[in-house]
């Protein structure tokens, strides 16, 4: 009986093991009941101001890591995984910029000596943070917001939030229009079942069942 328990204890803590999720590279401690998502952005009319570049200058909320830049493309979602990352957003038009100005690495672009057109930007009004956590019970892996340009102005730039894709883990999506610019819509999610953290719970309990079973068909015979 003992050696009963001993396996139904190494069955339960070999669940909860496997079911400790892996925080991303922030390294925070994730909230009980909730998941990281993957995060990212792209802007829907860059095309109609085709006179500018737009640029996303990449920051974290520790001043110790590098801040960097991308250019931001038409029909690229732009992510901001990395610690506590969040963006500011520059337009510049694109006759300051010659083509040694750019470099190019894995398909990305950004700006050389950013310091240098410093007085050529156009800074946005808003910065773009990004969405590391939603409830598990949403189902959510990837969140891609959709801005557009309302104006670009020589002192400013103007965007708001248009809307917001979710991704669930069972590779469904949805889109939800932004109602309130300060305020991302609810994925609807909610009621699906994440059949993925059903299987482990699922097949330990399985494996203690068959286990007491066993013992008690030995128990019998002995």
């Amino acid at each position: 009986m003992k050696s009963l328990k001993n396996i139904v204890k190494i069955s339960i803590l070999l669940t909860f093991i496997t079911h400790i999720q892996s925080p991303p590279a922030w390294a925070d401690v994730l909230p009980p009941g909730e998941s990281p998502v993957s995060y990212c952005f792209q802007i829907a009319n860059l095309n109609k101001y085709s006179n500018y570049l737009l640029i996303a200058q990449i920051k974290s909320q520790n001043p110790s890591l590098p801040t960097y830049n991308r250019i931001i493309k038409q029909g690229k979602c732009l992510e901001l995984n990395g610690y506590r990352e969040y963006s500011d957003i520059y337009a510049i038009e694109k006759s300051q910029v010659k083509s040694q100005d750019i470099l190019e690495s894995n398909g990305d672009e950004s700006i050389k000596d950013w310091d240098s057109k410093a007085s050529l930007l156009i800074h946005s009004k808003n910065s773009i943070s990004s969405l590391r956590l939603l409830p598990d019970r949403y189902g959510v892996k990837k969140v891609s917001d959709i801005l557009e340009i309302v104006a670009i102005t020589p002192k400013f730039i103007e965007l708001k939030y248009k809307e917001v894709i979710y991704t669930s883990q069972l590779d469904t999506s949805e889109i939800k229009a932004y109602q309130a610019q300060d305020k991302r819509p609810l994925p609807s999610f909610n009621h699906q079942v994440n059949f993925l953290n059903l299987i482990i719970p699922g097949l330990s309990i399985v494996g203690m069942m068959l286990v007491y079973k066993k013992s008690k068909i030995f128990r019998n015979q002995s």
